[in-house]
């Protein structure tokens, strides 16, 4: 059984991903890495995107760290850093 997130990206990466995407998850959810592992795979230069210095994710509007865990439903969102006057 499986679930599925809404993906979100924001500023540069969304060159590479597109502003929105629908990722599944397994149905007791997943880490952060995984996710952005399984994300990676979805388009070339994915891994690099994702690698990105100063890339922030965000769940559910929160910004959170790398050990976060994703469950099925949640929105999760990438921030590249963003220049400007």
């Amino acid at each position: 059984m499986t679930g599925s997130v809404q993906v979100r990206f924001f500023g540069k990466i969304a060159d590479h991903f597109g502003r929105t995407a629908t990722v599944e998850i397994p149905a007791g959810g997943c880490s952060l890495p995984w996710f952005k592992a399984r994300l990676a795979d979805q388009v070339e230069g994915g891994a690099e995107a994702l690698a990105e210095r100063g890339l922030r994710t965000a769940i559910d509007h929160m910004v959170v760290g790398g050990a976060a865990w994703i469950g099925s439903g949640q929105e999760v969102a990438f921030l590249s850093m963003f220049s400007g006057g």
